[in-house]
This record gives C-alpha cells, structure tokens and sequence, in this order.
C-alpha cells in the first residue's frame, strides 16, 4: 500500500521533538522535514547531539529516514553561488546525518534563479542542477528537483527533458501534481512523464484564476484523489504521497496544524482505501 506522508513544513512553530509523535499517532507513514532558515530544524541550528536524537527519533516512531524540503537558490549567478553552494553542502550533511537507512537520503527544492526563460536558459539551469546533483552524490543524497508553476521549471514535459537531458544518478524528481492541476494538466499524462524518475512526492489542491494561483488542502478542491491513487497505483510507484500544506494555508492567523493534518490523513488515507478497492475490483 502506498505511504502517505506528512511534512514539517506544517508546523514551523511546533518544536520538532512534539510534533513528530503527534503526526505518528494520526496515521501517517512518512515524514519531511523542513529545513530553511525560519524553521528551528534548519542546519545551523541542530548540533551533533541534536541531530542524533532527531535520527534516533524518527526511527523510533517507525517512519523511513525523512525527506529534508530544503529549497535554494539552484540557478544563482557570481557572487551568489558560493553562498548557494555552501549552503546546499550544509543541507547535504544534514540529511547524511539523520539518514539511518541504506539508500542516498533525499533533498528537495525547487529550481530557481535569475534563469527565467525555457527556451533559452535550459540548458544553463541543467548543468547548475548537475553540479548539485555532483556536490549530493559525494554526501549520499539524492537531489529531487520540483517543477513548480511559475517557475522555469513548470511542466511535466520540462521535467521529462531535464532528466532526458542529464540522467544524473544524484537528480531525480519531486512530484507535486498540484502545480500542473492549477495549469489544467492532464493528470495521467503529468504522471506518465514524471513518476518513472520521481523519488518524492507532494500533493495538495488548488486552482487558478485571473492568473493568480490559490492552494488548497488536499481533498479541499477538484483534484480527484481516488483518481490519483489509481493513478500512482497503475504506475506501481511505492513513493510516500506527502500531504503539503501551502505557506498559503499556514500563514493564516488562527491556522491550526493539527486541524490540517488530521484534515489531510482523512482525505488522502480514505482516497486511498476506495482507490485500492476500485482498482481491485474486475470491470
């Protein structure tokens, strides 16, 4: 049965030591952690002692080594990649030291930058992901990259050329179906092109109007999600499906995580069910 994950993002003013058991104790099989600044899990704030007790407790709980969500600026230019480079090398410790399992850890980010156009900076954008993708490789960990709309990166068939493009060990994908639903991708064609070299995925809803994108909780809008299990089911993909929750969401005054998450668990764990049923069933 596929894992369905939960992410850390969710609870950035929730000491990591509270929230992990509490996002067990719903249900869920999987954790990310997020690790940019403002997140008391970001790299500079965790010392040797502290990581060791975060893997131990991870392990504990019975979820997989994490996933870290840890975005950086993956195109920056002169002066600014040094500072990008060092930084992705913290993330990369990190991730090496809360890995307690076999398999490279995994890092996620989106692809971002001064490199804006397609057409003419795809090529350059590929080989600033190669050289992440080579910095990961000498710390175990695996870049999973995110197409994101609005961002150069921002289609499956982007993403089906970059890994066509490079076929780097160290860069995979990081699924999130939502940013092709907002576009009004199909979502069995987004999973056609993605899932083969996905090793994370997201999903939340959302939707798009005036050109201006609102994301939801999963199960909050249109997206299908017995739908998109069948989908990942077809595709035979064992990846945990991470329930996101959008700064969109968590940013609102009076935002409570624990509502979310337990909102998330029951739409994507009863999707789940009903999809394994239908799937199972003869036509």
């Amino acid at each position: 049965m596929i894992p369905i994950g939960f992410s850390t993002y969710a609870t950035q003013k929730v000491d990591v030591f509270e929230a992990l058991p509490r996002i067990r104790a719903i249900g869920y099989d999987a954790i990310e952690i997020a690790i940019g600044d403002v997140w008391p899990t970001a790299p500079g704030k965790l010392d040797r002692k502290t990581r060791r007790r975060l893997a131990d407790t991870v392990r504990d709980l019975g979820f997989p080594p994490p996933v870290l969500f840890g975005p950086v600026s993956t195109c920056a230019r002169n002066g600014e990649r040094g500072a990008v480079l060092a930084r992705f090398i913290e993330n990369c410790v990190l991730a090496r030291d809360l890995n307690f399992g076999g398999d490279p850890a995994i890092i996620t980010t989106t692809v971002s930058g001064p490199l804006t156009k397609w057409e003419t900076d795809r090529d350059a954008a590929a080989a600033d992901l190669m050289e992440l993708a080579d910095l990961a490789a000498e710390h175990h960990v695996i870049l999973a990259v995110e197409p994101h709309v609005g961002a150069i990166l921002d289609t499956p068939e982007k993403a089906a050329w970059l890994m066509e493009n490079t076929r780097h060990p160290h860069l995979r994908i990081h699924f999130d179906h939502s940013h092709f639903h907002v576009q009004g991708i199909d979502l069995r064609h987004a999973a056609r092109l993605c899932l083969p070299d996905t090793v994370h995925i997201h999903i939340k809803d959302g939707y798009m109007k005036d050109g201006a994108v609102t994301f939801l909780l999963p199960g909050e809008g249109s997206l299908d999600l017995i739908e998109y299990f069948k989908t990942l089911l077809d595709a035979g993909t064992e990846v945990p499906v991470g329930a996101e929750v959008s700064a969109m969401i968590w940013s609102r005054p009076g935002y409570d995580p624990w509502h979310a998450a337990e909102f998330c668990y029951r739409a994507l764990a009863n999707a789940r069910r009903k999809a394994v049923v239908e799937s199972s069933t003869p036509d």
